[in-house]
C-alpha cells in the first residue's frame, strides 16, 4: 500500500458521521492490501474487475457490479485487469439501525436505474456533506439502502475459494487455483501433494468443494477478466483458460454464469462503448 492510499484511508477514519466521500479511480492497476477503515464501502467496477479477499473468503467481482464492504472490516483489493476504473462511495454506518439493510459482504448486479443513480452521485465531487446539502446526503443514503432491492446478489462467481475446515487442504487449493488454466487433473495434483486420488477426493468431499466445480469456476472468472481486457478471440480465451475445446468453454461458461460468452462478450463491449460515448 503506497502512502497516497494510507492518507486516504487516514482521511476515511477521520471525517465526519455526516460525510460520504466520493472516489474515482482512473485507468489504474489496483492493490490494495488488507486494510481496514470505519467507513461502509460500496465499490462500481465502472470497467475491469476486482478480487477481493474478506478475512478467510475470496470473493470475484465481474464488471459492471457493485461490492458492498461493511464497517471495520478487513479486506484487500486487487484486480488482475490490465486497467480497472471504479466508483467508491464510503459512508458512515450511524444509521444503520433504521436505514442500512444489510451489515454483510455482498456482490450486487447493476441495471440503468443503478448506473444512472451512481452516475448522478459520482458527480458530486469528492464528498457530500450532511450538514451543507441534507437533501443530497438522505437521497444518497436512501438509494444505498435501496441497492438490495433494485439489485440482486449474485452468487454465481461470488465466493471463489475460503480456507477449508481442513488446513492440510489449504496449499491443495492454492496449487489447484494457481494452474486452473492449464489441462490439470486431479491426478496430477494428487501427485504433486504425494497423496492418492481417493484421499485427496475425501478431503475435498468433506469440506464440500467438488474438483471439476472448483476448476471451471476459477477458469470462468479468468475468461471474464480476459473479456474485459478485451483484444483477444473467443477460441483464444477457450484455450487460454484450460478448456480443450471453444464448444466445452461455451457449454461450461453457460452453465455458471446462466449466459453465453458471446452475449457476454457483447454486453462488456456495448458498457466500453457507451462509457466512452459519455
Amino acid at each position: 500500500m503506497n502512502q497516497e492510499q494510507k492518507d486516504y484511508i487516514s482521511l476515511l477514519n477521520s471525517s465526519s458521521e455526516n460525510d460520504i466521500l466520493i472516489k474515482k479511480t482512473g485507468w489504474e492497476e489496483i492493490s490494495l492490501h488488507a486494510h481496514v477503515h470505519e467507513k461502509y464501502q460500496i465499490i462500481y467496477t465502472l470497467s475491469g474487475t476486482l478480487h477481493i479477499q474478506i478475512e478467510n473468503d475470496s470473493y470475484f467481482v465481474p464488471e459492471k457490479h457493485i461490492a458492498w464492504i461493511p464497517d471495520n472490516v478487513v479486506h484487500e483489493i486487487n484486480s488482475n485487469n490490465r486497467q480497472v476504473s471504479l466508483v467508491i462511495f464510503y459512508f458512515s454506518p450511524i444509521w444503520q439501525s433504521e436505514k442500512i439493510r444489510t451489515s454483510s459482504f455482498c456482490i450486487y448486479n447493476s441495471n440503468s436505474v443503478i448506473c444512472e443513480n451512481i452516475k448522478y452521485l459520482a458527480s458530486c465531487g469528492n464528498c457530500i456533506d450532511g450538514n451543507e446539502n441534507s437533501v443530497l446526503f438522505d437521497f444518497a443514503i436512501g438509494f444505498f439502502n435501496l441497492l438490495p432491492i433494485l439489485s440482486y446478489k449474485v452468487d454465481f462467481l461470488l465466493k471463489t475459494m475460503s480456507i477449508p475446515n481442513d488446513h492440510r487442504l489449504y496449499p491443495v487449493l492454492c496449487y489447484m487455483r494457481e494452474h486452473a488454466y492449464e489441462n490439470l487433473k486431479i491426478e496430477q495434483v494428487a501427485d504433486n501433494f504425494n497423496i492418492s486420488v481417493r484421499n485427496l477426493s475425501r478431503l475435498l468431499h468433506n469440506s464440500g468443494i467438488r474438483y471439476n466445480s472448483f476448476i471451471n469456476r476459477h477458469r470462468i472468472n479468468r475468461a471474464i477478466e480476459l473479456f474485459s481486457d478485451g483484444g483477444k478471440t473467443m477460441q483464444q480465451i477457450a484455450y487460454e483458460t484450460g478448456f480443450s475445446t471453444p464448444n466445452n468453454f461455451n457449454r461450461v461458461f453457460k452453465q455458471i454464469t446462466g449466459t453465453s460468452p458471446g452475449l457476454y462478450e457483447k454486453e462488456v463491449m456495448d458498457n466500453k462503448k457507451s462509457a466512452i460515448e459519455r
